[in-house]
């Protein structure tokens, strides 16, 4: 009778845990988000929402939101576009060469974001590969701006988030059976019915998945935005951080922080519909 009042006591050190070092310090930033702000007295305790007011008023919050929501999904489209391929031929390796290929998907998570973005950096240069490969070939005759700027910062998220979309998409179309593919042959598909049809319909748990892992750590990425954007493009994790490390204003860093959880929720809860909307026509 207790195990249907308790939870098993192997899940009673996760629960901990989770509740003292997640649970409780987000209740705690949202009671901060409430407390009031002044540069000679700090701050105070209250309960008033002019931060969240600022928020939704303030026309640069607004684009500093949008911005940091379009890169997101531009870098979601960009990680699910090149990772499908790479997972489905993943998917038809065996022994050895399986292994290599995971680790060659999984390498970029054992460095360092700050050494990566430091790589794209002199990758992006003036000086850089990709400016020298283009002054070689005569496509340009002066190099082209590729750092700095919003492409730099979608190149760098991108490559930096795309081992979770593959392992996302790699465990969904694993599930697929052989047999399934090998029936569609037979019966006459072709390669573009076979994914349109079964593939697709089938892995878009591990697309959902892998999707929203990215666009929620893309949407709280601070480093790469800051270092290859040069300070230039300002996300919503930078304002976070700003306030709590340089102005101090840790109730409005807070509200920011809370803001954009509440975004992420609201776009979770969107594609789970969709999701099951699409899911429902193959069922």
């Amino acid at each position: 009778m207790l195990k249907y009042r308790l939870p098993p006591l192997l899940v009673w050190p996760a629960t901990a845990f989770l509740g003292a070092f997640l649970v409780y310090p987000l209740l705690l930033t949202v009671a901060i988000s409430f407390d009031e702000f002044s540069a000679l007295e700090g701050m105070k305790p209250a309960f008033q929402v002019g931060h969240y007011k600022t928020l939704l008023t303030d026309p640069y919050y607004h684009g500093v939101l949008l911005d940091t929501l379009r890169i997101s999904l531009i870098v979601t489209l960009a990680s699910l576009i090149i990772g499908y391929p790479l997972a489905l031929w993943m998917t038809r390796l065996e022994g050895v060469w399986k292994a290599i290929a995971m680790f060659c998907a999984l390498a970029p998570l054992m460095i360092s974001v700050v050494i990566r973005s430091l790589g794209w950096l002199v990758i992006l240069s003036d000086t850089g590969v990709i400016n020298q490969l283009l002054l070689a070939t005569g496509i340009v005759s002066s190099p082209v701006r590729l750092l700095y700027n919003e492409f730099a910062v979608i190149v760098g998220l991108t490559e930096a988030l795309l081992p979770f979309m593959i392992i996302s998409l790699l465990v969904s179309l694993q599930a697929i059976p052989n047999s399934i593919l090998q029936a569609a042959s037979v019966a006459g598909a072709g390669h573009w019915i076979v994914f349109r049809r079964i593939l697709l319909p089938l892995s878009l748990p591990g697309i959902a998945a892998g999707s929203l892992l990215v666009f929620a750590i893309a949407t709280s990425s601070f480093v790469t935005p800051r270092i290859l954007s040069g300070g230039h493009i300002n996300m919503v994790a930078n304002v976070v951080v700003d306030n709590f490390l340089v102005t101090l204003n840790w109730p409005f860093g807070a509200a920011v922080g809370i803001l954009l959880l509440i975004v992420v929720l609201l776009v979770f809860l969107l594609q789970h519909w969709l999701t099951e909307r699409i899911l429902g026509r193959y069922r």
